[in-house]
């Protein structure tokens, strides 16, 4: 009796499900008819026999795939392997396929005895209006989908003609249901600790890029991510990261999955949050080796659950007390979704800080004077009647946040930021990270600046020195740092900031004199 709950304990560990199914497993491996020896057991709905003959034609279907894709490769090529890097080790390894003739795969599934009236009632094949049967992925880069228990249940499929849609996958069943699986998650069984890495990530070619790169990755199939699969996920790791694509779309489905999961997260099950940069994927990154580079910088700068949700409701600059109320109000009913009482109090405790913080920030960069007053003129005369020493890491953002942020006084001026002499490391850091950017990338704005500096991990140093949440929108008060800006206007700003700094640093015998005569 030891022996066997041994054994139902290392299937259940292996395979990460639940005694009764742990039960089926190994009654199939001993030849036991669950369904004639063990009828109380209602939650068996499928006969043994239709439960065997399902999985059997799958694994036929994903074999026939397989063997097809590799006779065609032996004289023809697909680009979509090339333009994706699947080699054939990666081949072999997923057991990608190939669709092309229904007719030859049903041959091959009647010599090997599969039923295939049982497959069109399961939706496998189609039936048209003709009565004739037809392969819904023709002409596909096929992805067989296997359970945890390594069984073929579903496939995707991705077109090499560029026809639409360019994904598609099985149609539901009563043995694949697409919210409950995820693609690759029978590999997750090779991982031993609940604090490792794992991500999921947007496609079946991000799957494969991250796997042949050292991460452990799974991946939703083609539909928004479910809580199904999240918590599919928790039962290998406690903290799972979100990685999908870099554009509007990928960014929308991160938030998305924020929310799926927000009312299950417990103490040791949560989410972490990765963005990439605009137009990016896993896959695109990994395929050079400065994308590796830059990806394991967009790794070590995810983002917690909690920041997340902050970042996902800044709509506004938060620049003024009513502002900073209605984000501190959308944030509180976010955070209310949450069904675990101990995070819900200590996110609201980090909520209430977090509005402290920014209240302070945006009253302090709140000019009440009148109108029509010239707030450049008044920041440089704070310069001058307050105490040099105290202002000089201040005269340094400003003048490094004014070039990052108006990008037409930085084209005119990059040579006068480039020998400019910046006491705070971080800051001079920052400056020669931008004379790189300017030099080597084809930067037209601002926001593509700031996006390069992200991606060569520079956002914790931005977020040290200037009032920003994602490092692209910048709280700066000096008219100079705008870009509606008249550039000489913005010019004589600069002029005015730079030659104070002169003055500091004549006296530190680091004479900045011809550097403002560039001005």
């Amino acid at each position: 009796c030891g022996k066997a709950g041994d054994l139902f304990s290392y299937v259940m560990e292996k395979y990460k499900i639940n005694f009764r199914e742990s039960i089926k497993i190994l009654a199939n491996e001993a030849g036991v008819d669950i369904n004639k020896n063990f009828k109380q057991y209602k939650y068996i709905k499928e006969s043994g026999d239709n439960q065997k003959n399902y999985f059997g034609a799958m694994n036929n279907i994903a074999t026939y795939y397989h063997q097809n894709l590799i006779e065609h490769l032996k004289d023809n090529s697909l680009s979509i392997l090339k333009e994706k890097n699947i080699t054939d080790e990666i081949i072999v390894k997923y057991k990608l396929g190939l669709s092309s003739n229904i007719e030859k795969l049903i041959n091959y599934l009647l010599k090997n005895n599969v039923d295939i009236e049982l497959l069109v009632k399961l939706g496998v094949f189609k039936v048209n209006k003709n009565g004739n049967k037809y392969d819904m992925f023709t002409n596909r880069l096929m992805f067989p989908i296997r359970d945890r228990l390594e069984r073929v249940i579903g496939f995707g499929g991705r077109s090499l003609d560029g026809s639409s849609p360019k994904y598609i996958n099985s149609s539901e069943n009563n043995f694949f249901k697409k919210r409950n699986i995820l693609y690759n998650m029978n590999n997750l069984k090779m991982m031993k600790t609940r604090d490792h890495n794992l991500f999921i990530v947007e496609g079946y070619t991000d799957v494969i890029a991250m796997e042949q790169n050292g991460y452990n990755a799974v991946a939703p199939l083609g539909t928004a991510i479910s809580l199904e699969q999240i918590k599919l996920t928790w039962k290998y790791v406690n903290e799972p990261n979100i990685i999908f694509d870099g554009d509007k779309a990928g960014i929308n489905a991160t938030y998305r999955a924020l929310d799926v999961a927000l009312f299950s997260i417990e103490p040791e099950k949560t989410l972490n949050f990765i963005f990439l940069a605009q137009d990016e994927d896993p896959d695109s990154l990994l395929k050079t080796n400065e994308g590796k580079v830059r990806f394991q910088n967009f790794i070590k700068s995810k983002s917690s659950l909690i920041e997340t949700i902050i970042k996902s409701q800044i709509t506004n600059n938060l620049d003024t007390p009513e502002r900073v109320l209605a984000f501190k109000k959308k944030l509180l009913n976010k955070i209310n979704n949450i069904k675990n009482t101990e995070i819900k109090n200590l996110y609201k405790l980090v909520v209430d800080e977090k509005i402290k913080e920014t209240l302070r920030k945006s009253i302090k960069v709140t000019n009440y004077t009148v109108l029509n007053t010239n707030k450049d003129n008044q920041f440089i005369k704070k310069f001058k009647d307050r105490n040099e020493e105290q202002f000089v890491l201040r005269r340094e953002r400003s003048i490094l946040g004014a070039m990052m942020n108006n990008f037409n006084l930085l084209r005119d001026n990059d040579e006068i930021l480039a020998e400019l002499y910046f006491s705070n490391k971080e800051l001079s850091l920052l400056r020669d990270a931008i004379i790189e950017i300017l030099s080597q990338e084809k930067v037209k704005k601002s926001s593509e600046l700031k996006s390069s500096l992200i991606n060569k991990g520079l956002a914790n140093v931005i977020k040290n020195h200037f009032v920003t949440e994602d490092c692209i929108k910048f709280q700066l008060k000096e008219n100079y740092a705008k870009e509606s800006t008249n550039i000489s206007e913005a010019k004589k700003a600069l002029l005015d900031i730079v030659l104070l700094q002169e003055k500091w640093y004549e006296k530190q015998n680091k004479s900045l004199s011809k550097i403002s005569q560039k001005l």
